[in-house]
Order: C-alpha cells, then structure tokens, then sequence
C-alpha cells in the first residue's frame, strides 16, 4: 500500500525531492492537524492519507516557491536560466489551487462517511 510521503511525492515530485529531509515532518504536522495524529499509517483510509498528502504537498509549496524565487533573482542575474523558474513558480501556483479544491472534496467525502446523523429508527 502507498505511503503518505510517497503520495506527497506523487504530487510534488521535484519539490518533494529539494525538502527530502523534512518531508516526514511535513507529513506528521498535517496528519495531526487532519485530525489523525494518534493513528497510526496502516490504519487510515486511502482517502484519509490522501488528504494528508494534499495538505502536506500544499504546504510544501510554500518554502519551494520562496526557493524557486531566489534561484529566479540568481538566474537573472547571471542573465540565463530565468525561464525554468518562472514555469516552475507559475506550476505551483495552479497546484495550489488544485490541492485547495482537492482538499475541500476530500474532507467533505470524509465527513460525509463518518457523520452518523440522526439514529435510524423502523417502525413497524
């Protein structure tokens, strides 16, 4: 079964790579703020865990754009290169959108399965 990290890497491959030493954090932070934080992996839904990798790939957005931009300002200097960084900053923009849009669906279905409603009642 896949794991959270590797979902995380599916939707941010390159960015996923540059912040390969915290992405465990990443993960963790959003699994708890999920509201999954003492559960262990194994145990979630394939829906639960990709919510968490939505919301750990959307947060993942942040530092690489901040990164992305100064390497921008540095190609721009050196006068080459300035084009990649610009596709790459404009591609995270839309995944932010994406991952936004993913993560309201998804907690929605999840709210939608686990929500007990009113106790069903037959009557005879």
């Amino acid at each position: 079964m896949t794991t959270i990290s590797e979902m995380v890497e599916n939707r941010l491959p390159d960015e996923a790579e540059l912040f390969t030493d915290s992405l465990d954090s990443f993960v963790e932070e959003n699994q708890a703020l999920a509201g999954y934080e003492d559960i262990a992996e194994a145990e979630l839904s394939t829906l639960q865990k990709s919510l968490i990798a939505d919301m750990a790939a959307k947060d993942l957005i942040l530092p690489a754009m901040s990164k992305y931009k100064k390497d921008l300002a540095k190609a721009q200097g050196e006068g080459a290169g300035a084009a990649e960084f610009v596709d790459k900053l404009k591609f995270l923009q839309e995944m932010e959108t994406k991952l936004d849009r993913s993560i309201s669906e998804k907690r929605s279905k999840i709210e939608a399965v686990t929500d007990t409603g009113v106790p069903l009642k037959i009557v005879y």
